[in-house]
C-alpha cells in the first residue's frame, strides 16, 4: 500500500504541474495521467509474466524432507532458468511450471552460494519466452519497479514499488561468506517470490529477487551479477573467484587514533590463512591496507568490508595485485599473486543405513571448529535413533580411521567403508576435540 500511495502522489504531482487549475479539463488530464501509468504497468506485467516460472522443490536436509516453493526466470530458449540457490539447495526433485500450466522436471546446472544464485534447466518442446535483460549498473534509487513471482504459491503475482537503495550488505545467518551487493526495493518479495525478476518500467529485468525482510524490505541480486554467474556456470559449472587469504576487520576511528592518526582510513588485517597468497607475499597481521591496485579502500563498519571482498573476488586468478599498506606507521607496498578461492560448499556423503553424514574438511570448517589438521572427514549430522547415534558417534567428530584404514579425505573414507560393507560391526577411530575416541557401529542396532 505504501508503494501505491507513493505512485498516486507522484502521478498527481505530475498532473498538477501539467494542469495549472482544477478545472473539468484539468481533471480529465489527471485521469489521462493515471490511465497512462496503469496501461504501462499492465503492459510491462503482461510482457514479463510468460518468462516467469513456478518452482516446486523437494529438499532433503539430514533425515527430513521439505517442500519449498520458489520462482525462476527463463533466460534462453534452451530452457535455462535463473533462480536462487536457497530455493534448490539439497534438492531431491525440482518441478517447473510454465505459464501454459505444463510442468517439467528440472536439473541443476550449477549454483553459487555466495550470490544466492542457481541455474537450472528444463527440456521443453514449447517455445519459451525469454526475458529482456537490462543493465543493473544504470539503476537509480527512486525509480519505479515491478516484482513478479509466486508468493505463497499464487502464480505470477505482480507487485509495484520503487528502488529503495543500492549496494546493500546483508548479514545473513549463514556460514557462507556472502558477497552482498543487493538492490533494495519496497516491491513485495514474500516466500515463494525468491528467484523471480525485478523489472523496470521499460520491461527490462534488473535483478533476481532473493529475500524479503518483512513488508517494504526486499533484496534483489543485480542482473549484471546474475548474467556473469550464469555465463560461468554454463561454461564450467563452477565459479572461480580471486582470493588473497586475508582475515580483516574495520579500521574504526578508535583504532585509527591508536595507530597514531585519527584521519587514517583503510582495512585492518587481523589474520592470514596459512600458506595463502597474502602470507607468502609477506603481509602481516596488524597491517593496514589503504589501496588495492591503486584504488583507495576503507572500512569503518563491518558491512563496509564487502567492497574490498568484491574487488578481490572479481580479480582474475593468477594475476598480480598491488596493495599499499601502513605497517608500524610507515608506508609500504606489497605485490600479491591472486589465488583461487577455496571451495565454499563442502562435498558430503550421506550414509542412510548408518544414520550419519560426513563432509570434506574445507578451510571454513577447519577454522570454524578449530581443528588441528585437515586429515579425515567431518561428521556434520547424526540421526536420532540411528546406528551412529547408538554407537556414540557425535556431530563435529572427525573420522580418522575405519577398521584400521587411515582416512585422509572423503574418497578414502568411502573406500574404507566399501571394503567393510558386509561387516556387521565397524570400528571407527575419531578425533573429538583434542583426544581420540573409539566408536563401534553395529548395523543391526538402533534405538
Amino acid at each position: 500500500m505504501q508503494a501505491i500511495r507513493l505512485v498516486l502522489l507522484a502521478a498527481m504531482a505530475v498532473a498538477f504541474l501539467i494542469v495549472p487549475s482544477c478545472s473539468i479539463g484539468g481533471d480529465r488530464e489527471v485521469l489521462k495521467t493515471f490511465e497512462a501509468l496503469k496501461n504501462l504497468i499492465i503492459s510491462v506485467s503482461e510482457e514479463i509474466k510468460p518468462s516467469v516460472v513456478h518452482i516446486e522443490v523437494v529438499q532433503k536436509r539430514d533425515a527430513q524432507k521439505f517442500e519449498v516453493l520458489g520462482s525462476g526466470l527463463i533466460v534462453d530458449e534452451q530452457g535455462h532458468i535463473l533462480t536462487n540457490d536457497h530455493v534448490v539447495d539439497k534438492a531431491q526433485s525440482i518441478k517447473v511450471t510454465l505459464e501454459s500450466k505444463l510442468e517439467y522436471p528440472a536439473v541443476v546446472v550449477g549454483v553459487d552460494k555466495q550470490t544466492d544464485l542457481a541455474l537450472i534447466k528444463i527440456e521443453c518442446p514449447e517455445r519459451l519466452k525469454v526475458a529482456r535483460l537490462g543493465d543493473s549498473d544504470k539503476v537509480q534509487v527512486g525509480e519505479w519497479v515491478i516484482a513478479v513471482g509466486n508468493p505463497y504459491g499464487f502464480d505470477r503475482t505482480v507487485s509495484f514499488g520503487i528502488v529503495s537503495g543500492k549496494g546493500r550488505v546483508l548479514q545473513l545467518p549463514t556460514q557462507t561468506p556472502f558477497l552482498s551487493n543487493f538492490i533494495q526495493t519496497d516491491a513485495a518479495i514474500d516466500p515463494g517470490s525468491s528467484g523471480g525478476p525485478l523489472v523496470n518500467l521499460r520491461g527490462e529485468v534488473i535483478g533476481i529477487n532473493s529475500i524479503g525482510y518483512g513488508r517494504g524490505q526486499g533484496f534483489t541480486v543485480p542482473i549484471n551479477i546474475a548474467i556473469e554467474v550464469k555465463e560461468k556456470l554454463l561454461a564450467t559449472g563452477n565459479i572461480d573467484r580471486g582470493w588473497l587469504g586475508i582475515f580483516m576487520q574495520p579500521l574504526s576511528r578508535e583504532f585509527a587514533e591508536y595507530f597514531g592518526d585519527k584521519s587514517l582510513q583503510g582495512i585492518l588485517v587481523s589474520d592470514l590463512m596459512p600458506d595463502s597468497p597474502a602470507e607468502r607475499a609477506g603481509l602481516l597481521p596488524g597491517d593496514i591496507i589503504t589501496s588495492f591496485n591503486g584504488q583507495v579502500v576503507s572500512a569503518e563498519k563491518r558491512e563496509d568490508l564487502n567492497q574490498f571482498q568484491l574487488l578481490v573476488s572479481s580479480t582474475t586468478v593468477g594475476s598480480e595485485v598491488t596493495l599499499d599498506i601502513i605497517r608500524e606507521e610507515k608506508e609500504a607496498r606489497v605485490n600479491v599473486g591472486v589465488g583461487l578461492q577455496p571451495k565454499i560448499k563442502p562435498e558430503e556423503l550421506e550414509l542412510e543405513d548408518l544414520g550419519f553424514t560426513v563432509q570434506e574438511i574445507t578451510d571454513q570448517i577447519f577454522r570454524r571448529y578449530m581443528l588441528e589438521d585437515r586429515e579425515g572427514v567431518f561428521v556434520s549430522y547424526v540421526e536420532v535413533g540411528g546406528v551412529a547415534r547408538t554407537g556414540q558417534l557425535m556431530e563435529a567428530d572427525v573420522v580418522k580411521f575405519v577398521e584400521g584404514r587411515e582416512v585422509t579425505d572423503l574418497g578414502s573414507f568411502k573406500e574404507a567403508l566399501d571394503a567393510n560393507q558386509n561387516k556387521r560391526l565397524i570400528l571407527l577411530k575419531v578425533k573429538r576435540g583434542k583426544a581420540y575416541s573409539w566408536v563401534l557401529l553395529n548395523r543391526e542396532e538402533k534405538l
